[in-house]
């Protein structure tokens, strides 16, 4: 086709989709039962300007809730009467807070206590989350954080087989497993309830040799390795960098830990036997791990379908302090109104009770869906059913005695995400559902800096008590003198 015809269509073409978008009947034209729509010249020729406003509003929000905590918790030369107003102001106003039951700011002091001690001896953090931290993505940042301040090494809780590559650690398996899933759409459920903590198992049943190789991605932190196994009706036996362990014939959980004389960057493991491998539990002698469980497509309602014997055992023999459960998006294609919104947090919140049985010393903190957008007439809009979900979520959730982390107004409320994913470098996919790996990075730190604040808090709290003493000390020993100068009078 020669120059000038291939121009002459694509003007023609254009010419014709101007004419259609002039008579096209707005907002939509209903064909069949079919509802069709077709963007009008406004929209063609002046387009909103309100994406590149939403991308400085999702910023500077940010940014200047980062800055008020630098200026308010940082500075130890402001008065306690300002720091105290600083609080209250953050617990009841700031987007970025944390919503704790009955309001109370000292629901996570346990944890802190537990963070503390983990310089000591370890402890762990589970974080259960959808497909939105497949890869480790904010778990990584998270666990990172956490152990340059209170310590510790190592992925945490691994499977025996990754679904999806993580950032933590390098696995390879030399030959195909059998996975299952108690939730999620990535893969078949079992037969039974005996999933483990980590809300699926690796099924052995084979007489040869299964070798499994892990790296580490952040240099010489693997030194402790337990495995967790079960349903094991013969010998199954496992090894560690060339150390041999043997499970005996048993039906309920149980483990095995073998302490390597010094931190290592890899591990070359091999299994023989059959049996239900429910985690590789990879920490340090002490300090924090921090366990990624990402389930994609789950809604966060399949821990009833886990044995709570199984689940109970491994969640209290690694010291778990803090569970966070990261879910809510994929329960809204499934929602058509506000009753179903309704019907899903009650069976969500069954779900945190059940939780909270398995590991009562531990505190549960859920964080809400993030901004989610479908095309309305041709445009990208926030779900309108997820601010209600959100706000359900958070009222169910303190309800029943846990914290809630409000992302999606972090991000910055309704039609946030396509602020997201506009920002240079792009904190969110082109899907409008998922962050990328910058933006998970960008949301963990204000997490992090937001967990933080609490925990300043109970520090400020702890010094106001001794200030409060010894201030009491000087007017007791004043009136003493007093007494003693009236005496000798």
């Amino acid at each position: 086709m020669k120059l000038y015809r291939s121009i002459i269509f694509i003007f023609s073409v254009l010419a014709l989709l101007a004419v259609i978008s002039f008579f096209f009947p707005q907002p939509s034209l209903k064909v069949c039962g079919v509802e069709l729509h077709f963007p009008s010249p406004g929209k063609i020729f002046n387009p909103s300007e309100a994406d590149t406003a939403r991308a400085a509003t999702a910023d500077d929000m940010i940014l200047a809730a980062e800055n008020e905590l630098a200026l308010n918790v940082d500075s130890a030369s402001i008065a306690r009467s300002d720091s105290m107003a600083f609080y209250q102001r953050f617990f009841s106003e700031s987007p970025v807070r944390i919503c704790c039951p009955d309001n109370d700011p000292t629901y996570l002091f346990p944890l802190f206590d537990a963070l503390d001690s983990a310089r000591l001896r370890p402890i762990h953090i589970m974080h259960y989350g959808d497909s939105q931290i497949e890869g480790d993505r904010i778990t990584g940042y998270l666990r990172s954080e956490l152990q340059k301040r209170f310590g510790g090494s190592g992925p945490g809780l691994i499977p025996l087989r990754q679904p999806i590559p993580a950032m933590s650690v390098q696995q390879s398996v030399s030959d195909s497993v059998a996975m299952y899933y108690a939730g999620g759409m990535i893969g078949p459920r079992a037969g039974h309830k005996r999933y483990g903590a980590m809300a699926q198992m690796a099924q052995l049943s084979r007489s040869d040799t299964l070798l499994c190789s892990i790296k580490s991605r952040s240099g010489r932190n693997l030194q402790s390795v337990t495995v967790y196994a079960g349903n094991i009706d013969s010998l199954l036996a496992f090894s560690v960098n060339g150390v041999y362990y043997d499970f005996k014939p048993s039906v309920g959980t149980c483990k095995a830990t073998l302490d390597l004389p010094k931190p290592v960057s890899s591990l070359s493991m091999s299994f023989t036997g059959r049996g239900d491998v429910y985690g590789i539990n990879i920490e340090g002698e002490k300090g924090v791990a921090v366990t990624n469980i990402p389930l994609r497509g789950s809604d966060g309602t399949f821990f009833s379908r886990i044995d709570p014997d199984a689940m109970k055992y491994m969640l209290n023999d690694i010291d778990t302090r803090l569970i966070i459960l990261e879910f809510g998006g994929n329960a809204l294609p499934s929602i058509k109104d506000s009753a179903a919104v309704n019907r899903w947090c009650n069976y969500f919140k069954a779900q945190i009770g059940y939780v909270c049985r398995m590991v009562p010393k531990a505190k549960v903190m859920v964080i809400g869906p993030a901004d989610m957008s479908v095309k309305v007439d041709g445009e990208f809009k926030t779900h309108h059913l997820l601010p209600y979900l959100v706000e359900q979520m958070k009222k169910s959730v303190t309800e029943s005695g846990a914290a809630f982390w409000d992302m999606f107004s972090v991000m910055g409320g309704n039609e946030s995400m396509m602020a997201w994913v506009n920002h240079r470098p792009a904190w969110a996919a082109p899907d409008y559902i998922h962050f990328t790996k910058r933006g998970s990075e960008r949301i963990s730190q204000v997490l992090v800096e937001s967990l933080m604040v609490y925990y300043s808090y109970r520090s400020f709290l702890s010094s106001a008590d001794e200030a409060d003493g010894e201030s009491a000390d000087v007017s007791s020993s004043e009136c003493s003198a007093s007494g003693t100068d009236d005496s000798s009078m």
